[in-house]
């Protein structure tokens, strides 16, 4: 069991989305613990422990209190996938989440316990060293949801939502991400939620409320965790589908799915990378 006094944890919901980061790590061992995947090794000579916990909320708040319990990790990063709410991000894109937001949860209610918060912001020194991640990766920064002037317009300015949800991007743009060309980031809000939504009613709300980038179902409980506990965290996603897709369509988009959690994984190593050298430290 790692009980090194600078541990970095990664948590993941599914076993792709940890593969390119495990696969670049040393020494590591792989285990079974409580149904969790852990493999614990280092990268770059930090210690390391990556738990993929699975799918869902439940899930993500047991994963997230059972990580800090063996492991007591000095920084929780939550890597995965999500779906694209701002209809500038493409398939393979990276979103740094800035807050993570419960979409159905009464949060007033919730912010009655510890740790006292309606929804949980990232820690402000990783959500930097992400972004420089990201931008030696080629992943050019464009301005989210509540960055953009149109954010003040109509909200049909900000957020493209027809009966299929949020619009895809056009065949060439596509192309261009498939050659690692124009490839993007933002910095901005999550939602979190147990449905998967397609209506685009829905996801317009989102955006009203808190200006969401995408939507994914682990990084809000998660965060919370982590918040309770006093350990710093960040959620870094990757782009894997346009929100407004029905789950079964994602089983034939499996080099997206790929693609998405593999750039997602490689912008959380290089955050991993800046802790482990001092660069904008937080251990």
């Amino acid at each position: 069991m790692v009980t090194e006094h600078h541990v970095i944890a990664v948590q993941c919901a599914l076993e792709r989305e940890a593969e390119l980061i495990v696969s670049k790590m040393d020494g590591a061992q792989t285990e079974i613990v409580l149904n969790n995947r852990v493999t614990v090794g280092s990268y770059q000579g930090v210690p390391l422990v990556v738990c993929v916990g699975g799918m869902g909320a439940a899930n993500a708040a047991a994963a997230a209190q059972f990580i800090v319990d063996r492991y007591a990790p000095k920084a929780l990063i939550f890597s995965g996938i999500a779906g694209s709410i701002n209809p500038g991000l493409a398939i393979g894109d990276i979103l740094i989440c800035a807050e993570q937001h419960y979409a159905e949860t009464n949060t007033q209610i919730i912010a009655e316990c510890v740790p006292f918060l309606e929804y949980f912001p990232s820690d402000a020194t990783m959500v930097e060293a992400a972004v420089k991640s990201a931008e030696q990766e080629g992943f050019e920064r464009i301005r989210s949801q509540c960055e953009s002037a149109s954010v003040s317009h109509s909200q049909d300015d900000r957020l493209r939502v027809g009966n299929e949800g949020v619009e895809s991007e056009p065949a060439d743009t596509a192309m261009d991400h498939a050659n690692g060309i124009g490839r993007h980031y933002v910095v901005g809000n999550v939602s979190t939620s147990d449905r998967f939504n397609t209506d685009p009613d829905v996801l317009r709300e989102l955006v009203d409320r808190f200006g969401a980038e995408g939507e994914a179902m682990e990084e809000a409980p998660a965060a919370q965790i982590a918040a309770k506990c006093g350990v710093p965290f960040l959620c870094v996603r990757g782009i894997s589908n346009p929100c407004g897709e029905a789950y079964d369509e994602l089983d034939e988009q499996k080099y997206n799915l790929q693609q998405a959690a593999d750039n997602a994984g490689t912008v959380t190593l290089g955050v991993v990378f800046r802790i482990s050298k001092r660069d904008l430290s937080i251990v």
